[in-house]
């Protein structure tokens, strides 16, 4: 789309190699996370093994001395000898020295070897039971709380990880950064630049794409260049032949038909100007004398160089003294044909002019009165040759009007904007019935420097 403004602003994208960087972090969390959760379950597998294979004999050797009345004596040397937790629970429902932290009714209790002796693991606990006279000794135990997986082994592996993720990281940006190349060259083609070359510095996918990216971008050069050469040639050639015609045309006599066969020529011959100045200025070959130019007096001289009858239907609004940086010549035809295009389809209603500052540039408007562009045709005007919907079709024109004016924006690093304006009563005409929406076409330029 040439004649509407997309504008420039991108989001922010989503960095490929933070993104690949966070996955490597996570991946080495996790890691960590799942061999410190091994080592737990391999370490609490391990001390229950010891326990069923050693404690259960040990216990059942060290418990046979204790007899009612039981004390927290007895207790704490069962404690000392088994590295453990004690309590007793005798049969008339008394703990000493105190309950556990847990029922007896809680855990899943597995028989041993030994009928009176009983095994379970429950909340981290591991339980170990045996009926006696007079009651029952319960030895428990949470090994692993308490214990500091932080050690200096942990922490080195932890330090390790974050250097792998670092080197990953800008190895990762390293191994990426033909993408942002190509991106940057990418926006360049599409800026009009083909003579932009990526080079080529590994051999690998990236390299290939790199590769097959110049190699696009020479032979869209290749064909636009053929392209151009080619209108360029064909508008020479037709022009000595449609010479002829018209000048064999003036010499008929006065008829209709000679009057139109000299306008045919004359509407030929301004269509392949037109595409001979549009060639020039998309292939950017045409050199463009640039100078500073106040836009009050830009508008009003163009404004000038209009029939007098149209000059009364131009209002201007003035606007604050500023200059631009640009080509009068083809400023001038910018302006020309926006008014003459307001003119044209503005129902012999005044077009307004006028122009205002905005942040580092300058807009300059032009608006009618007219029927205003179909909303299907909005997003096409500017392009080549395009004519608007058939409410606008009875006035002559080739449809290169809106496209040269879309160039030279272009040329001056600016931009064309096209849109309808409703209009407000006092704007309406005074005709019943007739629907007016105004068409509003702005253009865009950067600022020399704002006069004082």
């Amino acid at each position: 789309m040439l004649g509407i403004w997309t504008s420039k602003r991108h989001k922010k994208p989503h960095s490929l190699s933070v993104r690949l960087t966070l996955i490597f972090l996570l991946t080495g969390i996790l890691l960590l996370v799942l061999a410190i959760g091994a080592f737990r379950f391999s370490a609490e597998e391990h001390i229950q093994t010891r326990w069923r294979d050693m404690l259960v004999d040990y216990v059942a050797i060290i418990t046979q001395g204790i007899n009612p009345p039981f004390t927290e004596a007895q207790t704490q040397s069962l404690a000392e000898r088994t590295n453990t937790q004690v309590s007793i629970l005798s049969d008339q429902g008394y703990w000493i020295p105190q309950q556990p932290p847990f029922s007896l009714e809680d855990p899943h209790w597995r028989t041993t070897p030994d009928a009176d002796l009983k095994i379970s693991r429950w909340h981290g606990y591991f339980i170990l039971t045996r009926q006696i006279t007079g009651g029952t000794i319960i030895f428990y135990d949470r090994p692993i709380k308490g214990f500091n997986f932080l050690t200096p082994g942990s922490m080195i592996s932890l330090g390790l990880i974050v250097l792998v993720v670092f080197g990953s990281f800008h190895y990762v940006k390293k191994l990426l950064r033909p993408i942002k190349t190509l991106t940057s060259a990418a926006e360049h083609i599409r800026d009009g630049n083909l003579e932009v070359n990526v080079p080529a510095r590994s051999r690998d996918e990236l390299g290939v794409l790199t590769m097959t990216f110049n190699s696009m971008s020479q032979q869209i050069k290749h064909m636009l260049d053929a392209k151009h050469q080619l209108l360029i040639a064909l508008s020479h050639e037709l022009r000595s032949p449609l010479t002829r015609l018209r000048i064999a045309g003036e010499l008929l006599p006065k008829s209709a038909t000679r009057e139109s066969i000299i306008s045919d020529c004359r509407i030929m011959e301004s269509l392949i100007a037109d595409i001979m100045e549009g060639e020039r200025l998309g292939a950017n070959s045409l050199h463009l004398r640039f100078e500073t130019i106040q836009i009050p007096k830009l508008i009003d001289e163009t404004c000038k160089d209009f029939p007098t009858n149209q000059q009364s239907l131009i209002q201007i609004i003035g606007g604050p003294g500023v200059s631009v940086v640009g080509d009068p010549i083809r400023l001038k035809i910018l302006l020309r044909n926006l008014i003459q295009n307001a003119l044209d389809y503005g129902n012999a209603l005044p077009v307004t002019v006028q122009w205002t500052l905005n942040s580092e540039q300058v807009e300059i408007s032009v608006i009618d009165q007219g029927p205003g562009f179909d909303d299907s045709d909005l997003q096409h005007i500017g392009e080549p040759l395009f004519r608007a919907d058939k409410v606008r079709r009875h006035h002559q024109g080739n449809g290169m009007g809106l496209y040269l004016c879309t160039l030279i924006c272009r040329a001056h690093n600016g931009r064309l904007r096209v849109q309808n304006r409703p209009l407000s009563h006092q704007e309406r005409s005074p005709q019943e019935g007739q629907e007016i929406t105004g068409a509003e076409i702005t253009i865009e330029l950067p600022i020399a420097s704002p006069e004082i």
